[in-house]
């Protein structure tokens, strides 16, 4: 890792710039964000594009303009707590209000989207208010196969249902529900339903009060979604499949433009996560020029077999300003042949960061796509305490501790190299991103839930992006053309096969015609 670019500027300079390039400057979030609506509005747009800060200061501005409205803003990742709890704070006092998220008095609630008996949260609100079972993940786990967001859809539909089977009245009590993660919240399976409608957004619209009571159809639910970053899934459901077929969406903004992560690897995110170099073809993504252009791309050629593709990134649409300050590589990759060697190269790696590179510890986030164990994450903590490095792991009780979980809404910590697995770091970020296990996905090349989850997790980045892996597999090959292309090209040409596994339907054939390009 280059300590200066060829134009001999040093990573802590770029990164001092960075500091000054929030997305909260930018005008037409900020236009965004103080819209106040009366009725269901959609936010959907890629990874960094700006969608939470939107959220956020759209329940600041809410708060603080009407301070009687019950609102609540829930997510699905507890590790979000911090982050989204800080920036409502910091909207809050831009616009001369106060919030403190301790206080049980506030109108304004931060809440996860389940809650258990350490702290509350949305669902568990309902469960109490109404006095409904409620349902923890412990209680639901007999069927190990069952995804996180499918047991959370057992437990609002099971809410749902015996609502239903005891005749209760469901009086409203709130004025605006903001859904951040809402991709997190769908569920593909019939099963899971809810009179052919999604769960949990039918349990949160049922529990608004509409602001005029004469059109009861029209209630402040504000949701965002994350175009391609659900774990288990790529589709996108339609405002129908998620309310039903009787439901009209008047709202709608798509969000094309990305803050967080710089142009090269948020395409290169996207070519890996997609498979565009696969041997047998692209595996999931879209098929038509409208459908990239809603992804913020230009496209040149046609989806047709055999034919050649060009996907490229315009200016407009890359708000992140480390490309034009930094002329090296954004993104290295690194192959080992044994476990070993890959974790005391990222903990040599970040050594020389901190100590020659001048970046902070806080700087610095690493990310271990295993799912299946901590025993990755244990070993990089391991190493940089070894070395001296304040170490966080995410969820760990305090700094530079190997056991987990006794703070599963804590991220991270301040003056600490942060290590997550793939899960906890949905929706969080860092300067300098560490990816550790891609040969997990290379052992299952053909997973595109493993490749969703490698785009999870370069997109955490804010400056540059490590890959590093062991073993010998082709998706190392893949890796290498994609990011030999952009260093040359700063596009991706290649060759369109057939129909993708999952073709990738943004829905714009049946978006409302309240639609709005960001």
């Amino acid at each position: 890792m280059n300590l200066k670019d060829p134009g001999g500027t040093s990573r802590a300079d770029v990164l001092r710039r960075l500091r000054t390039q929030f997305v909260q400057g930018d005008l037409e979030v900020e236009r965004l964000a103080k819209e106040i609506v009366s009725e269901p509005q959609r936010f959907r747009g890629i990874a960094g594009s700006g969608k939470t800060h939107i959220l956020c200061q759209r329940a600041a501005y809410m708060h603080c303009k009407e301070p009687d409205l019950r609102i609540v803003y829930t997510f699905f990742t507890r590790s979000l707590y911090g982050y989204i709890e800080y920036w409502v704070q910091f909207y809050c006092r831009m616009y001369g209000g106060e919030f403190d998220p301790d206080d049980p008095e506030s109108t304004l609630k931060i809440l996860h989207a389940w809650g258990g008996a350490g702290r509350m949260g949305f669902y568990r609100t309902l469960c109490d208010h109404y006095d409904i079972d409620f349902f923890s993940p412990e209680d639901l786990r007999g069927d190990r196969y069952q995804t996180p967001n499918e047991l959370f859809a057992r437990a609002c539909k099971s809410f749902l249902q015996i609502r239903e089977s005891e005749d209760l009245s469901l009086d409203p009590i709130f004025d605006a529900v903001l859904i951040d993660e809402g991709q997190d919240f769908v569920v593909d399976h019939e099963g899971l339903l809810y009179q052919g409608k999604q769960p949990f957004f039918w349990m949160a619209y049922q529990s608004l009060c509409p602001p005029d009571p004469e059109r009861p159809g029209r209630r402040r639910l504000i949701w965002a979604y994350d175009e391609y970053q659900n774990t288990n899934s790529v589709r996108i459901p339609t405002s129908r499949e998620i309310f039903g077929e009787e439901f009209r969406l008047r709202k709608s903004v798509i969000m094309r433009k990305c803050y967080r992560t710089p142009a090269p690897i948020l395409m290169a995110a996207h070519a890996i996560g997609m498979g565009l170099f696969f041997h047998e073809g692209m595996l999931a993504g879209p098929t038509t020029k409208v459908e990239w252009n809603a992804l913020g791309y230009d496209v040149e050629g046609e989806f047709k077999s055999g034919r050649r593709v060009r996907i490229t990134r315009p200016e407009e649409y890359a708000a992140n300003i480390v490309p034009d300050i930094w002329e090296g590589d954004l993104i290295d990759l690194q192959v080992f042949d044994r476990r070993e060697e890959e974790v005391s190269f990222v903990a040599r790696s970040i050594q020389r960061d901190i100590t020659v590179n001048g970046l902070r510890p806080e700087d610095i986030l690493v990310v271990s796509l295993n799912t299946r164990s901590n025993t990755d994450v244990r070993s990089v903590a391991g190493e940089l305490m070894a070395r001296g490095i304040e170490t966080y792991i995410s969820s760990a009780p305090a700094r530079n501790r190997l056991d987990t979980g006794a703070k599963p809404d804590t991220f991270s910590e301040a003056g600490c190299v942060t290590i997550s697995g793939i899960n906890r770091a949905k929706g969080n970020e860092g300067n300098v991103v560490y990816i550790l296990g891609c040969d997990i996905v290379g052992r299952n090349e053909e997973s595109i839930p493993l490749r969703n989850s490698l785009f999870v997790a370069m997109t955490r980045s804010r400056a540059w992006v490590t890959l590093t892996g062991t073993g010998r597999y082709p998706i190392y090959e893949e890796m290498k053309t994609v990011l030999d292309q952009l260093r040359s090209t700063g596009g991706l040409t290649f060759t369109y096969r057939s129909r993708p596994r999952v073709a990738f339907d943004a829905g714009l054939d049946v978006e409302p015609e309240g639609v709005s390009y960001q």
